[in-house]
Order: C-alpha cells, then sequence, then structure tokens
C-alpha cells in the first residue's frame, strides 16, 4: 500500500517563507478550489515529491508551477521572487512503517535529482536518520543504496519484474510505469488509457504494468518462455560449435563424421554417432578400425623379419600396384577437381541470378503496391486504363500489334518467388556437393602422398644391401604402432565428445518438454479468472456512470494488451473503444478502467497500492450527477486511499449536488495554495 499522509511545501522569498500544509486520510480525500487557486501544483507536488513527474510532462524542476520556482504571487499583483523552495512528502506502507520525503525545486546548491528520504514522520520528530538518494539517472532504479525508485519498490514490497524490451532483450518495468495507472493528471491524462506512461522501450508497456497490478501468472509464464527462447538460441550455438569440432577432429584422424547435424536433435541410439575411416576400399567404424591394426600388429609381430634379397620380386609387384593406384587416383582427383570447378561456377551463376530475381521481385511489389494505392483512390491508370482516351493499359513492353497477353503484376510475382524458391534449393544442394568433394578431395590428396612415399621407401629398399633386414618392414611395423597409439587416443577422445554432444540432447529434450508445456496460451487459470473479473468490473462501471456510446454488451477486454474494446457494428472484429466513444463517455471509461484495476487487484489479489489520484476528472462537460456517481464509487474504497483534485465549477452548488450523501474528507484551499507562513 502507499499512502499520503501528508504534504508540506515550504518556499523560502525574498520577502520571506511561504508555503501550505496539507493531511490526507484513508478513502476519499477531495481537493477543492477554485480555478488557479493551486490545485494543479499541490498535485504536482505529490506526484514531483515521488519522482514521477514523468506523468505530468518531463523531467526535474522544469515541469513545476512557477510559484515552485519562479515567483510567488500574493497578495494579487504582489510578486516575491523564489529563493529556495521544497516538498516534504510522508507516506506509509501496508505495515506501518513512515518515512519522509524531501525534495527540493529550486535550490543553488543542490540538483533536483536528489532526494532525502527520512525515516519516520518529520511531524512527529524532527532529528530523523535520513540518507541521500536520487532518480532520473543510471541506477535510480537498481543501485541498492542510493537508487530512490528501488528503494520505493521494497518500501511498497514489490518485486517488480523484468520483461522483454523492445530490442529483444530484458529490462525492469519501471515503477514510474506503474504509477501511471492510478495517477492521472489534467492535461493529456485523461486523452487515453495510461496515456502519461513513460516507454523506456519496453514491449507492449500496458500489458506488462496490468499484469504487475494484477499479479498475472502470465507474467512469469512469459518470462519462462523469454527465458526458454534465450537457452534455446545459446544451446543451438553450443550445438552447432561442438558439431563444427567434431568434424574438425574427424578430419584430424582422417575420417568422416556420421549421425551429427548442425541443428540440435534428440539422440535416441547413440550408436549412430560415429566416425568412419577407410582402409582397402571399406569403411570401419573408430572402434573396428583400431581393431584391425591391432591385429595386423600382433600378426607382424608373430613374423620373422625378412631380408631385402627375400622381399625383392613381392616389393617390385607392390611397386607396381601402387603406382597403377597412384595413376587411378590422380586422374580421380582431376576429374572431382574439374567437377569442383564447374559447381563453384554454378553456384556463383545461380547467387548472381538470385539476387537479379529479388530485385525484379523487388520492383514488382512496388509496382503492385503503387496500383493497389492508386485503386483506393480511383485513378483510371489504376484499373489498366489510359485517364484520357481511355484506352486499355497493358502491363507490358511489346508493341500494341502483338497480339499477346502479358503475364498481369500478380502472376509476375507468384512466378519470381517460385523462381527463388528453387533457385534456392540448387544452391543450399549445390553448397552440400561442394563441401563433401572438398573433404572427398583433401583425404584423396593425403592417400596419393602416402602413396608416394610408400612408392619411395619401397624403391629406395630394392638397391640397398640385400643381406640387411627390411627397412620398409620396419618402417612399417613402427608406423603403424603409432597408428594403433593415436587412434586409441583418438577413440578415447571421441567418447569425450560424444559424451558433451549427449548432454546437449538431453538439455534440448528438457527443453523441448517445457516449451511444450507453455504451449499455446499462456493465461492460467488464475488469469482468465482475473481478466474476467477486470471485464466484469469495467463493465458494472460504465453502466453505473451511464456511458452510452455503445451496448454494454458489445465492450470487452483485450487478451492481448488488456485494454478496452468495441465492438464493430455487424461483425466480431473489435477496436479501441476510443474511437467510438463520444469525449465524455471516453472520460467516463476511463474512470471505469482505473477503477476496475483497483477494485480487481483487491478482490483478487494483486500489487494495486491501493492509492488512485485524480486531477479535474470531471472533463468535457460531464454531468453532474454522473461525476456524483463516479465520487460515490471512490467513496466506497474504504481499503484505500484517493486523492481527487477537482473546482467543481467553482461552485459550491455544484459542489453540494456531487457530495451529496457521500463519505469524504475536505482539503479546502481558499484563496490560494501557496501563502505566508506564520511563525
Amino acid at each position: 500500500m502507499l499512502k499520503i499522509n501528508n504534504i508540506k511545501i515550504e518556499v523560502n522569498t525574498t520577502n520571506g517563507v511561504f508555503g501550505a500544509f496539507h493531511e490526507f486520510d484513508l478513502g476519499l480525500n477531495i481537493i477543492r478550489g477554485n480555478n488557479t487557486s493551486g490545485k494543479s501544483s499541490l498535485f504536482q507536488a505529490i506526484v514531483y515529491a515521488l519522482g514521477f513527474e514523468e506523468l505530468i510532462g518531463g523531467k526535474f524542476e522544469k515541469t513545476m508551477q512557477s510559484v515552485l520556482k519562479d515567483q510567488v504571487e500574493y497578495p494579487k499583483d504582489n510578486f516575491q521572487n523564489v529563493l529556495q523552495s521544497n516538498v516534504l512528502l510522508e507516506i506509509e506502507n501496508s505495515h506501518n512503517e513512515i518515512i519522509t520525503i524531501r525534495r527540493f525545486v529550486q535550490n543553488p546548491n543542490r540538483k533536483s535529482q536528489l532526494i532525502d528520504v527520512y525515516e519516520g514522520s518529520l511531524l512527529e520528530e524532527e532529528s530523523l536518520k535520513s540518507r541521500p538518494m536520487f532518480i532520473h539517472d543510471s541506477g535510480g532504479a537498481s543501485n541498492e543504496y542510493y537508487g530512490f525508485h528501488l528503494f520505493l519498490e521494497e518500501f511498497l514490497n514489490w518485486n517488480v519484474p523484468k520483461v522483454l524490451t523492445n530490442k529483444g532483450d530484458l529490462g525492469k518495468i519501471y515503477i514510474q510505469q506503474i504509477a501511471s495507472s492510478f495517477i492521472i493528471e489534467q492535461k493529456s491524462g485523461w486523452s487515453d488509457f495510461f496515456a502519461t506512461m513513460p516507454i523506456y522501450g519496453l514491449n507492449n508497456k500496458e500489458a506488462r504494468v496490468v499484469e504487475f497490478i494484477l499479479d498475472m501468472d502470465v507474467y512469469g509464464n512469459k518470462m519462462k518462455k523469454q527465458e526458454l527462447n534465450i537457452n534455446k538460441r545459446i544451446l543451438e550455438n553450443d550445438w552447432l560449435s561442438l558439431a563444427k569440432r567434431l568434424e574438425g577432429f574427424a578430419e584430424k584422424g582422417g575420417g568422416k563424421l556420421i549421425g551429427v547435424t548442425y541443428n540440435p536433435m534428440i539422440i535416441n541410439n547413440y550408436n549412430e554417432i560415429n566416425i568412419l575411416l577407410s582402409r582397402e576400399e571399406n569403411e570401419y567404424s573408430i572402434s573396428d578400425f583400431l581393431d584391425l591394426l591391432i591385429q595386423e600388429l600382433e600378426d607382424l609381430n608373430k613374423k620373422e623379419n625378412l631380408n631385402v634379397k627375400d622381399k625383392i620380386s613381392t616389393d617390385e609387384k607392390i611397386i607396381q600396384e601402387k603406382e597403377d593406384l597412384l595413376n587411378q587416383m590422380s586422374f580421380d582427383i582431376e576429374m572431382i577437381s574439374s567437377e569442383l570447378t564447374f559447381n563453384k561456377q554454378q553456384w556463383t551463376n545461380f547467387n548472381y541470378q538470385l539476387e537479379n530475381l529479388k530485385d525484379d521481385l523487388r520492383k514488382n511489389k512496388g509496382a503492385l503496391k503503387v496500383q493497389k494505392l492508386g485503386a483506393e483512390i480511383n485513378l483510371k491508370v489504376s484499373e489498366n486504363h489510359c485517364p484520357t482516351c481511355n484506352q486499355e493499359i497493358n502491363d507490358s513492353l511489346l508493341p500494341l500489334s502483338v497480339k499477346q497477353v502479358p503475364m498481369r503484376i500478380e502472376d509476375n510475382i507468384d512466378f519470381l518467388d517460385a523462381q527463388i524458391r528453387m533457385l534456392v534449393v540448387n544452391i543450399e544442394g549445390l553448397e552440400s556437393k561442394i563441401s563433401k568433394k572438398e573433404v572427398g578431395l583433401l583425404n584423396l590428396r593425403k592417400s596419393q602422398n602416402d602413396i608416394r612415399s610408400d612408392i619411395r621407401d619401397l624403391k629406395k629398399e630394392l638397391i640397398s644391401d640385400d643381406r640387411l633386414p627390411s627397412i620398409v618392414d620396419i618402417e612399417y611395423k613402427l608406423n603403424l604402432k603409432k597408428k594403433v597409439e593415436f587412434y586409441s587416443k583418438f577413440l578415447e577422445e571421441f567418447a569425450d565428445l560424444k559424451d558433451e554432444l549427449i548432454i546437449l540432447s538431453n538439455h534440448w529434450k528438457k527443453l523441448l518438454e517445457d516449451q511444450s508445456e507453455l504451449k499455446g496460451n499462456t493465461l492460467s487459470t488464475n488469469d482468465i479468472s482475473k481478466l474476467e473479473s477486470l471485464t466484469s468490473n469495467f463493465k458494472q462501471l460504465l453502466q453505473k456512470f451511464n456511458y452510452s456510446s455503445k451496448a454494454i454488451s458489445d465492450i470487452a477486454i483485450s487478451e492481448d494488451n488488456y485494454l478496452p474494446l468495441a465492438k464493430k457494428p455487424d461483425g466480431d472484429l473489435y477496436y479501441n473503444i476510443r474511437f467510438d466513444s463520444s469525449a465524455s463517455d471516453f472520460v467516463r471509461s476511463i474512470w471505469a478502467y482505473t477503477c476496475s484495476l483497483y477494485k480487481t487487484s483487491s478482490e483478487k489479489g494483486g500489487n494495486h497500492p491501493n492509492l488512485l489520484m485524480f486531477d479535474e476528472p470531471k472533463q468535457q462537460d460531464m454531468s453532474i450527477d454522473d461525476f456524483g456517481k463516479f465520487l460515490k464509487e471512490l467513496s466506497s474504497y474504504k481499503e484505500a486511499q484517493t486523492l481527487l483534485f477537482a473546482s467543481f465549477e467553482n461552485s459550491d452548488e455544484t459542489f453540494k449536488k456531487a457530495t451529496s450523501e457521500i463519505e469524504f474528507h475536505l482539503n479546502f484551499i481558499d484563496d490560494k495554495l501557496i501563502k505566508p507562513i506564520l511563525n
């Protein structure tokens, strides 16, 4: 709860101290005074002390009336210059904790961003502990010790959440935005719902404030959705990064990765994720490939080492086989290289065509839009007729003598769309081909180098001393041993990478499950009940205040931004109630909506501060009877505090008629708000 106990205004002038003091109670408080008496100055002083002056059109002392910052006129035509001025506002929360806020309007030694907060009532005790705080600067809503609006949130026991901003990141709802739901000033406040709400880059700001005021579950659900979307993007990036690491790891071992895509997925059979290694024109998994190497090494270790003379014929035969294989490999490399060059040229051509088609599509859509815009204002040219001679105009540059029917612009657009889609598919297919051929070419060249090295070693052995052991066999055995060691470690590292993928896959499964639970409408049963209550309260109050622009049955509350809607005649289309309400009826709808937010929060358990402030709510020549019904409704809110500032047309008779049989507390401003203060 936010209860205003009292306000004291002090203005030091060249002719002494001026000011005002007013106390307020629970229930309806009417602050009455004639026009130019200072009612709005009092209203603005309360708003200013709370740091909410953005609701009255700006920031800092410039939003205040001249009487608080420039000159005091008292008595009439007698002006005193203001030397210093400040506002002292005593407020209380639902735990009966009291603080006094002091904020200077005019002080040459202090900026108006500074606010002094006293722990208690300055009326009862003058020597209170205080601390300086600030507003309207970085940290004003987040600094735990000096941020006044964060302090005020905590004082009101509000846990204001972070929501999605227009930039797509998370930002906080500011307390000034929430205040626009229960404080309505005179100049702009009656022009629309939440008319004076600061924007602060908040996405769908009205809805976020209503969700907070009514303490709706959709708040938490939307936050969960936002968090899930953020986590989803993070996981997609992590998955892509890991998939590329696995690809690079596979290439490092001379293999090909299978079973892994660039997009996250639920993996049911982890054995399908593997790296295939080639040996003698066959492909093996890492473990099978390693088993083959180990078996071969064991077989070689059992055999005796041969001398060079014992291997001459075998070596010559192997050299011939390897040279034949090398020739075939060179031919394959040349063929794949040619195909790769051709595919890359195709890819370049397709992309060039794609850009041209997109440009043509943009031009055709622009032409269609211009044509449609012309049709709306009934231009002959938009109907494909010359406005001068009424001759038919075709969408073609062909001579009129050629009897050929060109395609309409709409047909052109459909055709270009189809062409673009086809090209995109072809480009994606080419990119996949190019990637596979590049990997294949890399592996072929690596194998080619290995075979050349083997041939050199075999030829070198043929001319060596035939009594010596075979160096090729010894080197082969050593290389085989190194391969066994390499692929043993390779298999272990792959298992670790696979474990990372399993963890990401499990996270992805959990994320999809959580998204499925939040799929569709994020409104809970409790939220639906609160919106039904808000709608019911709003309609009842519209009826009570004699709203007549639309049938009450044709009015609803939007499920998107929770603002009042009116049904279009002969249809189900709804639109903002403002567009189909008379000026006075729209003011009635603001009365009803503002009160409905309080009533629904009170009935269903929300975050409303139980404070309502209205500056001159009798707008647009509102009837006294309807205004009286509004006051009677406000007087029934015994657990809330309403501060209503009104002139009652400067008429005692009007005041008596509007307030008859209504319980209220009166603050009457006699003559002027700011007067000399007598010691």
